[in-house]
């Protein structure tokens, strides 16, 4: 399971996402508004972190809405994002 989570967070489209169900739920449809990829693209990647445990879906009607299912993972990508910092200011 774990190798899940950190395969869900090696794209830079799925953290994205993360970030900004983190600070509130949204329907799968924003994305597509949101970001340059399309929806087939969105539904993959959508679909990759609910594989990993991290997302759920709560279906409204023909709206499926994102929820974070634990907020440890937002502390996860802020670790890894301070670490890559860190590292860029060394060099």
């Amino acid at each position: 399971m774990i190798d899940q989570v950190f395969k869900a967070l090696s794209s830079p489209w799925r953290i994205e996402i993360l970030k900004k169900i983190a600070k509130e739920p949204l329907c799968q449809c924003e994305f597509e508004k949101s970001m340059p990829i399309d929806k087939t693209t969105i539904s993959r990647h959508v679909r990759e972190l609910v594989l990993a445990g991290l997302v759920e879906i709560e279906q409204r009607g023909v709206m499926k809405i994102l929820h974070i299912k634990d907020e440890r993972i937002m502390e996860i990508i802020e670790l890894a994002e301070d670490m890559v910092k860190n590292e860029r200011e060394r060099v």
